[in-house]
């Protein structure tokens, strides 16, 4: 069967949805333009209409060099879109090599499911076993709610985790038990909210390595925020020992944390605190792989937050800063291995 290169929505209605936060149009503009088909793409708007203005906008964002045409008769022979192939599809469609598919029964059903794909699609490689099983789950979750409207941006979801992590901050210094629970909690809030913003990033194709640095930069804030407020919190109330134990393994991971920054400036690349985990695997061993685990923020958010409401804040406090004190022996052993001359 020779394929028409023509896309067919079963309205305009579908074409214009949002599917995670981007108009389902402007998704195939995308992969038709990877696919660097020939000529215009074509579309088919079975029950007539027109692409809204945000939907033209992101074609222009998405799909720059695409021109795009409306065709009028609803029998012409199309590929079916709300499947929203990629660009591979597209270029097995196109050229004969793959069976042209019936369009869905359900169009609404169709893209719920492709928004659903690409939601689980923004999960990174390296989370760990809490962002695996916990986090990530929480997040996506979220994310897939805020994607609903058009307005959402990755620097919401940054400002979100920056809100937390200062309500966080607050309950921590009040200097009462229930502010260190209601601190650890939040901090916990924290660590799954971080997520939102770079899944809303890669979700709408929003990736900068500004919104990265920021990422980061609110991550280390909060990460050192927090250790900082515990101790505080436990000084205001008199538990000197654990007060000291947490400050060992706050200038430890302080200290980590410079020399990475110290580390990615002197290579030239933006400054950020997700250097640990990429040096820690280049040279993985059991060891090396268990501490890169305990001292991820993911798990250690949800130790402290679970230790510090069971009342366990001290022996919390000892196993972070002996997790931190051999995460930060191990970085400053891959930063002299990887060392140049100068």
């Amino acid at each position: 069967m020779k394929t028409a290169a023509a896309f067919r929505f079963a309205s305009a209605r579908t074409a214009n949805r949002l599917v995670a936060g981007v108009p389902a149009a402007a998704r195939l503009a995308r992969a038709f333009a990877e696919a660097r088909a020939p000529g215009p793409l074509v579309l088919v708007l079975e029950e007539g209409g027109a692409l809204d203005p945000l939907t033209r906008d992101e074609i222009a964002r998405l799909a720059p060099h695409v021109t795009v045409q409306l065709h009028e008769d609803p029998h012409m022979e199309a590929i079916p879109a709300e499947a929203l192939p990629d660009a591979a599809t597209i270029t097995a469609l196109l050229a004969g090599r793959a069976p042209l598919l019936p369009p869905p029964a359900d169009a609404d059903a169709a893209l719920h499911r492709a928004g659903r794909q690409i939601i689980r699609a923004t999960a990174k490689p390296g989370d760990g076993i809490v962002s695996r099983h916990l986090n990530r789950p929480l997040s996506q979750a979220a994310s897939a709610l805020l994607l609903r409207f058009s307005w959402v941006r990755p620097g919401h979801a940054t400002a979100l985790t920056a809100a937390i992590a200062l309500a966080m901050f607050a309950c921590l210094v009040s200097g009462t038990l229930a502010g260190l629970v209601a601190g650890a909690v939040l901090f916990q809030l924290a660590s799954v909210a971080d997520g939102i913003d770079g899944e809303i990033a890669r979700a709408t194709f929003r990736t900068s390595a500004r919104g990265a640095a920021w990422d980061s930069a609110v991550d280390a804030a909060t990460n050192l925020g927090f250790l900082a407020g515990v101790i505080a919190n436990l000084w205001l109330r008199s538990e000197t020992i654990p007060a000291l134990i947490g400050g060992a393994g706050l200038a430890a991971l302080t200290l980590g944390m410079g020399l990475l920054g110290f580390h990615a400036r002197a290579r030239g690349e933006p400054l950020h605190f997700d250097g640990a985990k990429r040096m820690l695997g280049e040279r993985e061993s059991a060891l090396t792989r268990w501490l890169r685990y305990l001292t991820m923020r993911d798990f250690y958010c949800l130790f402290l937050a679970v230790m510090i409401a069971l009342g366990l804040v001290t022996a919390a406090l000892a196993i972070f800063a002996a997790a931190a004190a051999g995460w930060l022996a191990t970085v400053i052993a891959l930063l002299w291995r990887a060392r140049t001359p100068a």
